[in-house]
């Protein structure tokens, strides 16, 4: 009888299980429609990344502010120039890096913090999880839009990195109440008993055994958030309390237009579609997710 245990083992290796960040890409690349949101996204991306070798002045230059600022489209600026002669393709080039860049360290601060804030709630339960929540109502209530420019009316020279906090430490709310939601409809489940009854400890059990398994509503969360924050800095920074100048963001780009859009259309235009464009790709990144993870709850 063993000679056959081991030959049906031969027979029938056991699957490897797939990962849950596996198994969201793999979610991504089944559809044309994300799949080539994917491939838009990634082109965006790796034009940030190699800003510093692919744009064609340095973004800050203003070489000659009075013969050279406001000049339309043409084959040495195919994108224009601003009103201080600087270059706007190599302002948007660098925009995107930025503007990325910010959207992606902010979710992950939300991230952080929303995770942590709504596994605690939920799994601790009772007294605490009231507590926390009645606390969460009160941040919830506040505009953020509203929250983030009276604080940075108040500071209004911050650096990129106190952008980032602000954006970060407000963002986290709507989270943690869907993380929350998971691990309350988990905490009782059967493997999460077993390994209670093997003597795993609370931060274990939240570590390995909760949260892998809030992979792919997390993933879908940080998608769309990515998204909401590139719009609400470049939507800051347009009101002149983003991110400061000579520094080259989507939002600020746009300001530097904005009082003369009928002849500097180019302002605009540039920076204001490949914002539209990258948001479009994000979004529809996560509702793909958001659709797979629907079908297999």
């Amino acid at each position: 009888m063993p000679g056959q245990t081991q030959e049906f083992a031969l027979a029938n290796p056991a699957r490897p299980r797939e990962s849950p960040l596996a198994l969201v890409v793999r979610q991504l690349l089944r559809g044309k429609l994300s799949r080539t949101a994917l491939v838009v996204l990634g082109i965006i991306v790796l034009v940030g990344l190699l800003a510093p070798f692919i744009a064609p002045y340095d973004p800050s230059a203003q070489p000659d502010i009075v013969a050279l600022k406001d000049l339309p489209p043409s084959l040495a600026h195919p994108f224009g120039t601003d009103p201080y002669s600087r270059d706007v393709l190599s302002r948007v080039i660098y925009g995107a890096r930025l503007s990325l860049l910010i959207g992606v360290l902010a979710t992950i601060v939300s991230l952080t913090l929303g995770v942590a804030y709504g596994a605690i709630a939920g799994y601790a339960g009772g007294f605490v999880d009231a507590v926390m929540m009645r606390l969460l109502d009160a941040l919830l209530s506040i505009p953020r839009l509203l929250l983030l420019i009276g604080a940075l009316v108040a500071w209004p020279r911050l650096s990129v990195g106190a952008l980032v906090l602000f954006l970060g430490f407000t963002g986290w709310f709507g989270l943690s109440r869907i993380v929350r939601g998971q691990v309350l409809a988990m905490k009782h489940a059967e493997f999460v008993m077993a390994a209670r009854a093997l003597g795993a400890s609370r931060r274990r059990i939240l570590l390995r055994h909760l949260l892998p398994n809030l992979v792919s509503p997390i993933v879908v969360a940080a998608t769309l958030g990515v998204a909401h924050v590139i719009v609400l800095e470049a939507g800051l920074s347009y009101l002149g309390i983003g991110v400061p100048q000579p520094q080259a963001s989507w939002g600020n780009i746009i300001q530097d237009g904005a009082d003369q859009i009928a002849t500097l259309w180019w302002m605009s235009l540039f920076p204001g579609l490949l914002m539209v464009l990258t948001v479009m790709t994000l979004n529809i990144l996560g509702e793909a997710l958001r659709d797979s993870y629907e079908r297999r709850s």
